[in-house]
C-alpha cells in the first residue's frame, strides 16, 4: 500500500469544463483544499478506502492521506505531502512521506487543461514512477500511477470524491 494517493489518473478524453482547468502557478492548487474520500488499490488487486485532507497556506499545499486497516492490512498507511509552485523554474514541486518510511520528490510541469503530469525525481527506493492525475470535475479527481517514466501501462488507480 505504499503508492500514494497524494501521487497520482484515468485519462480523460474529453475536456473539462473551463471551471475544472488549473488556474495558473500556485492558484492552480486550491482546486484540491478540502476533505476527500477516495477509494484506490494496485491494478487487479482490492480496492482500498481513505481519507485525503488538503489544506493551502502561503503557497503550500499540504496534503494528509489516511488509509486505516482493512482488508489483510495489519497498521494503517499514512502519508503527508507538500506541494508547491517553483515560479523560477515553472514547475510545481512535491515532496512526500510515509509512515513506512518510504520518501519521493516529484516535480510537474505546468498543467494543460485538467491533467497533471508528475514524475517522480528522486526516491528512497530509487524507483523513478510517474504520475497522472486529471481533475474531472469540481468534486471529482482521479490519478494513474506507471511503474517507469517511459511505461505505458499502469500499476495502481483510485478516484478520489469531495466530502461534504
Amino acid at each position: 500500500m505504499r503508492k500514494t494517493l497524494g501521487l497520482l489518473a484515468f485519462a480523460v478524453t474529453v475536456a473539462a469544463p473551463n471551471s475544472v482547468r488549473a488556474a495558473s502557478g500556485a492558484a492552480a492548487l486550491r482546486y484540491y483544499v478540502g476533505t476527500w474520500s477516495c477509494q484506490a488499490g494496485a491494478i487487479g488487486k482490492h480496492v482500498s478506502k481513505s481519507t485525503v485532507i488538503y489544506t493551502f497556506d502561503s503557497g503550500l499545499l499540504r496534503e494528509w492521506v489516511d488509509v486505516p486497516t482493512q482488508g489483510k492490512m495489519t497498521m494503517p498507511y499514512l502519508n503527508s505531502i507538500a506541494t508547491s509552485y517553483d515560479a523560477k523554474k515553472r514547475r510545481y514541486v512535491q515532496t512526500g512521506m510515509d509512515n513506512e518510511g518510504n520518501w519521493w520528490v516529484s516535480f510537474a510541469e505546468p498543467w494543460t487543461g485538467n491533467t497533471e503530469q508528475w514524475t517522480n525525481h528522486a526516491s528512497s527506493d530509487n524507483n523513478i514512477r510517474r504520475y497522472e492525475w486529471v481533475r474531472t470535475n469540481r468534486s471529482t479527481f482521479s490519478f494513474t500511477e506507471y511503474p517507469s517514466r517511459t511505461a505505458t501501462r499502469p500499476d495502481f488507480r483510485g478516484t478520489c470524491s469531495r466530502s461534504p
